[in-house]
């Protein structure tokens, strides 16, 4: 009984009696079916197109740079990396799943926060 987590779901927010009741297992077979679901439609999106920064800095001088519209069309991901005093901050987007998460694990190796991958809007 003691890897049974007691949550409510938000679907079920409304009904007060309604306890959704999730053990370890049945938690890890639903985040390993999202994220095969996620790297299927990432795979069939195809290859990753590099995005140039916004601004680079020239010695003191600031270089705008501009993105066209079918490229920011292409990316499907976002890393927000969440401060431990609650501010969020966009770090960047990428073009899929695998490179989002990929791009994740070595920020956290060197920055004390929790960065947030977030599927953009179709």
């Amino acid at each position: 009984m003691q890897d049974i987590e007691q949550r409510r779901s938000a679907r079920y927010g409304r009904g007060e009696k309604r306890v959704i009741r999730t053990d370890t297992n049945e938690t890890v077979r639903k985040l390993r079916s999202l994220t095969e679901r996620a790297r299927l439609y990432g795979r069939a999106e195809g290859s990753l197109v590099p995005v140039e920064a916004l601004v680079t800095i020239e010695t003191e001088h600031w270089v705008w740079q501009t993105v066209d519209r079918e490229t920011l069309s292409e990316l499907t991901h976002r890393l927000v990396l969440q401060m431990r005093d609650g501010r969020r901050r966009e770090l960047f987007m990428t073009h899929s799943l695998d490179a989002a998460v990929e791009s994740a694990s070595r920020i956290v190796e060197f920055h004390d926060g929790v960065v947030l991958v977030e599927a953009l809007a179709p």
